[in-house]
């Protein structure tokens, strides 16, 4: 039987709050990354974004960043769970320096993380994109201006709301209960 991602995210431990996978694929469908992209995520968390960048860009390389021993850990015990070796983990304080260039993709999910969009752009290669994962508006406001200042294109914000129905005994509405709102996603290009 074929490996499926869902169910091995399942199964991974969760420290803070994670990306969920339809954030997730959000970001692969805006930026249209390709499978060897060369990407960097902070903010790791439990590292589920990250993991999910590997899995969907298997040529590629992902280089992760968490500032918190105790996620780091996390994080490597779960890319251990997936078997995944294109997946790279650093100790480190993403606001300290961004130590790849030629990026493709660079994502930020972290406090304060409008101090390291300009340092984004000068990494990206032409045509690249910052993704920015922030869970209140203030941020993304932040965010959207430190863009415009780096000179990035083609800034965009996006809340992906899902929402599942429901059909039972021919009676078809949207289930009350779920996870609607998740956070915003801004996007600029080099």
């Amino acid at each position: 039987m074929k490996r499926n991602l869902n169910e091995i995210l399942d199964r991974l431990k969760r420290v803070p709050q994670i990306i969920m996978p339809e954030d997730a694929s959000m970001i692969l469908a805006k930026t249209g990354v390709p499978t060897d992209a060369k990407i960097v995520d902070a903010g790791s968390g439990s590292g589920f974004l990250s993991i999910f960048l590997a899995w969907y860009c298997p040529n590629g390389k992902v280089v992760t960043y968490e500032k918190r021993m105790e996620f780091a850990e996390v994080v490597k015990k779960n890319i251990e769970k997936t078997g995944l070796k294109n997946i790279e983990v650093k100790n480190k304080n993403i606001l300290d320096g961004i130590d790849e260039d030629k990026l493709d993709l660079i994502t930020l999910d972290m406090k304060d993380c409008e101090k390291v969009i300009s340092e984004a752009y000068e990494k990206l290669n032409q045509g690249g994109w910052l993704a920015v994962y922030s869970p209140y508006v203030e941020q993304v406001e932040k965010v959207i201006e430190d863009m415009r200042k780096s000179n990035f294109n083609e800034i965009k914000c996006f809340e992906n709301i899902s929402r599942e129905w429901q059909s039972e005994y021919g009676f078809t509405r949207p289930k009350s209960q779920g996870l609607m709102h998740t956070g915003w996603l801004t996007f600029g290009k080099k």
